[in-house]
């Protein structure tokens, strides 16, 4: 009976060994804020934001001008003449609201391009340290999502070293 409790109880060990997983977690965000290539994108798209801003402000000034013009000169101008100036002025009215809102998503479109390598490389070095360090999940602690997590070890500091980040 003893040497069946002793095997039981080996069995039972080597079993439940099997299940246990090693876990880890990195915060992504302070991943990203850490790997070089990030500053390199927020500095590109800073450049193509101010690009797509100076048009945007070309356009109002051009606006803003019109508008001045049609109210000092309303009451000089004809009605032909006044249709026309007012039809004008919506016209660019509507390519500014379009150009805006074709800006903002090329503006998104611009990030994830830019941002995408860097998302790859940082995904590529979590596999490598997580395989290599043996981890059979590593969490994103910068989601949100994850309220309580069980003891674990962060893998921010090998991702860095395994980046060649201080």
């Amino acid at each position: 009976m003893r040497t069946f409790i002793i095997i039981a109880t080996l069995l039972t060990g080597i079993a439940t060994s099997g299940l246990a997983q090693k876990i880890g977690y990195v915060n992504s965000n302070e991943l990203l804020a850490a790997m070089p290539e990030s500053q390199k994108v927020q500095a590109d798209l800073e450049k193509y934001a101010k690009e797509l801003e100076s048009q945007l402000t070309t356009m109002s000034t051009e606006y803003e001008s019109k508008v001045s013009e049609y109210q000092s000169n309303q009451t000089l101008w004809s009605d032909p003449v006044k249709e026309s100036k007012v039809e004008e002025i919506g016209s660019l009215e509507k390519r500014i609201n379009k150009f805006q809102q074709t800006a903002q998503k090329s503006l998104s479109e611009k990030e994830q391009e830019l941002l995408q390598p860097v998302l790859d490389k940082a995904q590529k070095a979590i596999d490598a340290v997580a395989e290599e360090k043996g981890y059979d999940y590593v969490f994103d602690t910068s989601n949100g999502m994850l309220l309580h997590y069980p003891d674990g070890d962060n893998l921010l500091p090998a991702v860095k070293e395994h980046l060649g980040i201080q």
